[in-house]
């Protein structure tokens, strides 16, 4: 797979380990759509209509999921409306789950997955939202954990979007960070900047993980000036102390995909960047050319957040993680230029089809 990658610096990210996690994971996902259907009592006849299930409205976004994952890996198959198993069945949650704990530090994933299969009853029948279930106060923890660069699927896009920081911001340069989180992205960008940055700002909306990502971005800072800032990207920037053409560069990890307006937000991005100033997102990315469930999206289709967004026939034709060719016409249409995609996800998934990764950067 890592042969389709040209860029040295790229392809020693993805490793073999990262590699055996993502399947690992790819496959507690199947474990638990399969499960999570079984609850459901979609497999008590011989087939079964999605529709008959009695999900709640709010449902429905991860209930297709959950089909369209188990058809598209051949353990569900359709005529007309209705499904049927193949005879083909996924290993139980538990034995996938305890073969991805072989991977400790990619485990977090599996608790996650595991949770929504203990909960996803409760979800389905409309007892519990998926807010409710994942970010419930006693879930921060397990959030912490997931955002981290101790996270081998998740710190892989933090180093990514850091390494296309590194090559495009000029020496001295100045970054705002949308939608931080809990401040890992911002650790290994001021680290891998060390000495190039002059000022760093840090923005986040919740503000437990303001206060926590802003103690990372200090303690990593190395002499840039670093300021913390509540900032709620669906509103206008400029009120919220965004002062417009004042950055060198806006960065953000896996955050613009939950936009309920991305149209807006990357307005808002060209509008804080200098002219000439970049745009840099890391972000999971949809091969355009392969049509299957992309596996983390498993979690995430139980939020609201990520499935009630705004959509276009071109620029979002989908909640959730775009293509590169949908954000390519995303950023064009907010007047970003030169829009790069590093690697090139849809070469990568000719031969292998369960790559997701990629950043990119664009010019105002």
């Amino acid at each position: 797979m890592t042969a389709a990658i040209a860029d040295d610096s790229v392809e020693k990210l993805f490793t073999h380990r990262f590699l055996f996690a993502t399947e690992l994971f790819e496959s507690l996902v199947d474990a638990a759509c399969f499960a999570n259907l079984d609850a459901l009592g979609a497999f008590s006849g011989p087939s079964f209509d999605p529709r008959e299930l009695g999900v709640v409205a709010r449902a429905e976004h991860a209930l297709g999921y959950h089909v369209r994952k188990l058809e598209t890996r051949g353990y569900l198959a359709r005529h007309g409306d209705r499904y049927h198993r193949t005879g083909a069945a996924p290993a139980s949650p538990e034995a996938c789950a305890q073969a991805l704990a072989e991977v400790p530090e990619a485990s977090v994933g599996g608790e996650i997955v595991s949770l929504l299969v203990a909960e996803g009853p409760a979800f389905f029948r409309g007892e519990k939202s998926g807010e409710e279930i994942l970010f419930s106060p006693i879930r921060l923890p397990l959030w912490f954990r997931y955002f981290s660069n101790d996270n081998l699927l998740y710190s892989v896009n933090n180093e990514l979007g850091a390494l296309a920081l590194s090559r495009e911001l000029p020496p001295g340069g100045s970054i705002l960070e949308v939608g931080g989180g809990c401040g890992s992205a911002a650790e290994l960008a001021l680290r891998s900047l060390e000495g190039r940055v002059a000022r760093y700002v840090f923005t986040e909306v919740v503000p437990t993980f303001l206060r926590r990502g802003e103690r990372a971005a200090r303690a990593a800072a190395r002499g840039a000036e670093v300021c913390a800032l509540k900032l709620d990207m669906t509103r206008p920037w400029e009120p919220q102390g965004i002062v417009p053409g004042s950055f060198d560069a806006v960065y953000s990890v896996n955050c613009f995909h939950v936009a309920p307006d991305l149209d807006f937000v990357l307005r808002e991005a060209r509008a804080a960047v200098k002219p000439g100033g970049l745009v840099a997102v890391s972000e999971c990315l949809r091969p355009t050319h392969v049509d299957t469930p992309i596996y983390v999206e498993f979690i995430f289709n139980f939020l609201e957040s990520f499935t009630n967004v705004g959509l276009h026939g071109t620029r979002r034709p989908n909640h959730g993680f775009l293509t590169p060719a949908a954000w390519r016409a995303s950023f064009e249409h907010a007047g970003l230029g030169n829009v790069q995609v590093t690697p090139d996800v849809d070469r990568v998934a000719e031969t292998y089809p369960f790559f997701f990764v990629g950043a990119l950067t664009a010019r105002a």
